[in-house]
């Protein structure tokens, strides 16, 4: 179980990546950790759209800043530019669940959390990417990833090859102990 503890504090997040494709067993078995998680009264309902094409990538990016900036949502950078919110990773996963599932931000939580730790134990980077909620306000993108209207985006992540090693960062612990 140290082994497991090990990876759970080398898990970091990780914003530049490779430009290098994920094999597809690689992509398949990050998805196999995904299917494991556990979900609410075990419904898994979870619906995982998987993007490995860059100009899709790119166009799902695009759209978010599209989308944020008609919002006039503030942004990094300077305005009228387009950012990569998916940072150049090569697999993009966005998931999707029914809107009446009262659970499924927790069971997208577990599973992308499984993904994250599996992406670590074989050296890949990773990163939640939580402005992927926003696609939700353009039906083009929602159409092109086929999420129907009872539909909600729960989750997004991202894997590749990490590019970058950031330092990692102190972890708060705030527990109240009742004994």
């Amino acid at each position: 179980m140290s082994e497991l503890m090990g990876i759970i504090k080398a898990r970091k997040s990780i914003r530049v990546y490779q430009e290098k494709p994920l094999p597809k067993n690689v992509v398949e078995n990050i998805l196999e950790a995904a299917r494991y998680a556990p979900t609410a009264r075990d419904l898994q309902e979870l619906e995982y759209k998987v993007i490995t094409n860059k100009a899709f990538i790119t166009q799902l990016s695009d759209g978010l800043s599209d989308t944020i900036q008609k919002e006039g949502m503030p942004l990094k950078g300077p305005p009228g530019v387009k950012l990569d919110f998916f940072h150049g990773a090569p697999l993009v996963i966005i998931i999707a669940a029914p809107k009446d599932n009262y659970w499924a931000s927790a069971d997208a939580g577990l599973a992308v959390q499984n993904i994250m730790l599996y992406a670590t134990s074989i050296k890949l980077g990773s990163c939640f990417i939580g402005m992927a909620k926003l696609i939700e306000r353009d039906k083009n993108l929602l159409n092109m990833l086929h999420i129907t209207d009872n539909m909600n985006i729960v989750a997004a992540v991202i894997c590749g090859y990490p590019a970058e090693n950031p330092e990692p960062k102190e972890k708060k612990q705030t527990a109240e102990f009742f004994e």
